[in-house]
């Protein structure tokens, strides 16, 4: 059997160990997400590891989730996020943009990238042809400083589609 496309990714990706299912393998992200229930954590970890600048091609911090305003608490996050964004070279998106998944496959996805996001909806862009990870916060820090994300390598099964999709179905729901 032919590779598919997240093995394709996954070995265009590979920076450490060799592709064999169940093997620890590292491959690197080029894209990475937070949104502002889980940014606030990540670009804290990500100053506590000293890193300087965003080196992943891409990193956005979405404020989408705790957008009510009922205490300090929420406004000093979105704050800090903005202000990080800004000195470490990430993207900001701002409350009222839109949610973090859906604005990033319509906005940012590219086929054929990596893409980690500290949300569990961030598999949603695997169908753009992404390999979309939703993983933690200090996962998400590290890969925006250009680190590694370590994973087992999948086993990859083929399966083959006949016929037509019916009306409003499309790849994502395949």
């Amino acid at each position: 059997m032919g590779q598919g496309i997240a093995e394709k990714i996954i070995r265009a990706h590979l920076v450490d160990g060799a592709y064999a299912p169940g093997e620890e393998i590292g491959i690197r992200i080029d894209q990475a997400l937070t949104q502002d229930a889980t940014g606030t954590m990540a670009f804290l970890q990500f100053e506590a590891m000293g890193l300087d600048a965003v080196r992943a091609e891409l990193a956005v911090s979405y404020v989408d989730h705790n957008t009510l305003q009922v205490d300090p608490e929420n406004a000093d996050d979105h704050a800090y996020l903005r202000t990080a964004a800004a000195a470490y070279g990430a993207v900001f998106s701002r409350p009222g943009n839109g949610i973090c998944h859906q604005l990033h496959l319509e906005r940012f996805g590219v086929p054929g990238k990596t893409l980690l996001g500290a949300d569990s909806h961030t598999p949603g862009a695997g169908g753009l042809g992404m390999l979309a990870i939703g993983a933690g916060g200090i996962d998400v820090a590290a890969a925006m400083g250009g680190g590694a994300f370590y994973l087992p390598a999948p086993a990859v099964v083929k399966i083959e589609l006949k016929g037509r999709l019916g009306a409003w179905v499309s790849a994502k729901d395949v």
